[in-house]
């Protein structure tokens, strides 16, 4: 086992403690689920939104890179 250690916002902590608790669970056991589910599913288990965000235009070349690093990433994903 690790331990993992994470700085919160005391507000923010002591407001998901008590949601968690009204729903029986702690901090420790709310992480790990969140955890086994990013792993399970391969994502993040809720909807991600930057709101306005600006398309940067890239060369060939850095394209090129990115393309061959998902490839790789696909690649690694299908090994496993």
């Amino acid at each position: 086992m690790k331990t993992l250690q994470l700085r919160l916002p005391q507000e923010l902590r002591e407001e998901a403690d008590s949601v968690l608790g009204a729903m029986g669970l702690d901090m420790p056991t709310a992480v790990r689920l969140y955890l086994t589910k990013i792993v399970q599913t391969r994502s993040i288990p809720f909807s991600l939104d930057a709101g306005h965000f600006e398309v940067i235009p890239v060369g060939d070349a850095t394209q090129k890179r990115m393309d061959a690093v998902a490839a790789a990433w696909s690649q690694k994903k299908r090994l496993k």
